[in-house]
């Protein structure tokens, strides 16, 4: 979500400035841009401060076995982890550890054990402690994940950046820790990469997987890339507690790898979106956001609103690829507000083309029944896969203001995960998305 952001006294970062892409120029305007508003048909059950749980980010599993025994594992920050079934139900809540704080998960299929069996994984940050934290899916239909972090798995990021460019000691009470992630079991290569971005920095970390003996798995840091902390002459670094359009910050945080390519797109919250291959290589931005009316970086062709939030990619049968890109905003009623109609509150879809962002449109998560709409969306995913009840495949994001409380005043804190059918997304654009719920096999 957009909250004000605390710079941590010493961590401004003196980086080379990296060449940026042009933003593909839409012609979109608040008068004439059209978002397209499409129903959930499933949520999960709210969460609260009282439960000590914050839902943020889900990952979808398909089982290769049984399909009907797939899941979806979510990030609920202090509340840990937790495994739903497709109708919303709950299956498995797993702490977090004693200040732990787990912000995001995704999968890996198929990794090699140390004893040679394939394992299926969850990977997941724990902010709270700066680990990245590995889980293996098994058999067990109420209590499938256990985890599998070995005992030696250091810190994700100890050291952080200077103001001179140098690095120092980057103490885990700061919370400059491991926020964003995105994982990829390369086949080809037989890697499996994590991407992990650094909170509060301009810094995103690449890791390997490595298998360690008694079936343990840690993620070793092999290389990371940075971004620059001014855009079109304003500093990232710049604060107000006064002004929201004012207020910004140079860190990343939705992050997903193509599994096509091996390209990183990873989201400067306040910035945009930038590529890079996961082998490493110079960042590209391949799509600003608005920026802000009170800054130098005022883009008013983008269609993403500050925050840019969670990132997913729909693969179709055809090759075809869709990038998702959550445009948050901000829709509570606290002053200071940091709204943008029509762009706030909305996902924006763009067809993958050779190295470019080819926007098609915007749709968003309106409310339907007894479920109601979402609102700063922080995380979500995309599956093409036939899943039970959702067999067009499905959308799952999460819900920044579950039941739409207090007039989204933010004095209730209730988030949850909303359940879409890719095919209304689909049909809700003019010409219509793909739809192919065979023929493309996330294990491979």
């Amino acid at each position: 979500m957009l909250r004000f952001h605390k710079k941590i006294g010493t961590s401004h970062v003196a980086l080379l400035a990296l060449a940026c892409a042009l933003t593909p120029a839409v012609s979109a305007t608040a008068e004439d841009y059209v978002v397209h508003e499409v129903a959930p048909s499933v949520q999960t059950q709210a969460v609260t401060d009282a439960d000590d749980a914050d839902a943020d980010d889900p990952a979808i599993y398909v089982n290769a076995e049984d399909v009907a025994k797939s899941l979806f594992i979510t990030a609920v920050k202090t509340g840990g982890i937790r495994v739903y079934g497709f109708d919303g139900a709950l299956i498995q809540a797993i702490a977090a550890e004693e200040d732990g704080r787990i912000n995001n998960v995704d999968i890996i299929y198929g990794f090699p054990l140390s004893d040679g069996a394939s394992a299926d994984l969850v990977i997941a940050a724990d902010r709270g402690l700066d680990i990245i934290r590995i889980y293996q899916i098994g058999t067990d239909r109420e209590a499938p994940l256990t985890e599998i972090t070995a005992a030696d798995a250091g810190r994700a990021f100890p050291r952080r950046p200077t103001a001179d460019g140098a690095q120092e000691d980057n103490p885990v009470d700061d919370q400059a820790t491991v926020y964003g992630l995105t994982a990829w079991h390369d086949k080809a290569s037989e890697k499996a990469w994590v991407v992990g971005t650094q909170r509060h920095q301009p810094v995103v970390g690449v890791f390997a997987l490595e298998a360690r003996e008694n079936g343990t798995v840690a993620a070793v840091f092999d290389h990371a890339f940075s971004a620059p902390t001014e855009h079109d002459g304003q500093d990232l670094w710049k604060e107000s507690e006064d002004d929201v359009l004012a207020d910004f910050s140079p860190q990343f945080e939705g992050v997903v790898i193509d599994r096509a390519t091996g390209t990183v797109y990873a989201g400067q919250e306040d910035v945009g979106i930038w590529t890079v291959p996961v082998t490493g290589g110079d960042p590209v931005l391949a799509y600003a956001t608005r920026g802000s009316s009170s800054s130098s970086f005022f883009n008013a062709d983008s269609v993403i609103t500050r925050d840019v939030e969670g990132l997913s990619i729909y693969y179709a049968e055809s090759g075809a690829r869709y990038l998702l890109a959550s445009s948050q905003g901000s829709a509570h009623g606290e002053a200071p507000v940091f709204s943008d109609v029509p762009y706030d509150d909305s996902f924006a879809v763009f067809n993958i083309g050779e190295g470019e962002l080819d926007l098609l449109g915007s749709f968003r998560v309106a409310a339907a029944g007894d479920i109601d709409a979402v609102q700063e969306s922080d995380g979500d995913d995309v599956i093409s896969v036939a899943l039970p009840g959702f067999p067009n495949g499905v959308f799952i994001t999460q819900d920044g203001y579950a039941g739409d409380l207090n007039d989204l005043d933010g004095e209730f804190a209730a988030t949850n995960f909303k359940l879409v059918d890719w095919a209304l997304i689909a049909n809700s654009f003019d010409p219509p998305l793909e739809v192919t719920p065979s023929g493309w096999d996330p294990r491979q």
